[in-house]
């Protein structure tokens, strides 16, 4: 589900940082600072792995803070077409089933799309002959279509039996 890839990043930190120590407390920063950021060219950063090479450093114009231009290696997820995940679905409701990808991201599978499933009300599942499906098991879906907004991404998909 997730993907290595080498990016760059510009972060900036307080003088504070400036010791013997500078690269490592320069990639705990970056790690703490960007952990769950996200883009829409590269998606969410789920864990930064290395701080590849710092390629640029200077003091802001502004204030006295530095500003380094970083190649880092992340562990990235994001959802794209025809993606399969699979996951925990965190809410069932008539209109179809909500399923959070590593808590990064809901996919909404809507109920246009659960074409011979029913849905019953009384326990909030939707039921295909023996099969049943409620909040908590684990599915696959299929990414059909995406928007990204407001640094966050907004999926629909179909189910993958």
């Amino acid at each position: 589900m997730t993907t290595i890839l080498n990016i760059q990043k510009r972060v900036c930190i307080n003088p504070e940082f400036l010791d013997k120590n500078i690269k490592t407390s320069l990639f705990n920063y970056i790690k703490k600072s960007i952990k769950n950021e996200c883009d829409k060219e590269f998606g969410y950063v789920i864990n930064v792995i290395k701080l590849v090479k710092i390629l640029d450093n200077y003091v802001s114009n502004n204030n006295c803070e530095l500003i380094f231009e970083v190649k880092i290696k992340a562990e990235m997820l994001k959802p794209e077409i025809n993606k399969v995940f699979s996951d925990k679905i965190c809410m069932i409701f008539s209109g179809g089933i909500f399923i959070d990808i590593c808590g990064k991201f809901k996919v909404l599978i809507p109920l246009s799309s659960l074409n011979d499933f029913k849905f019953e009300p009384s326990n909030k599942s939707f039921n295909l002959d023996k099969l049943c499906i409620k909040e908590g098991d684990e599915i696959k879906v299929k990414i059909t279509g995406i928007k990204y907004s407001k640094q966050n991404f907004s999926c629909f998909g179909e189910l993958v039996l």
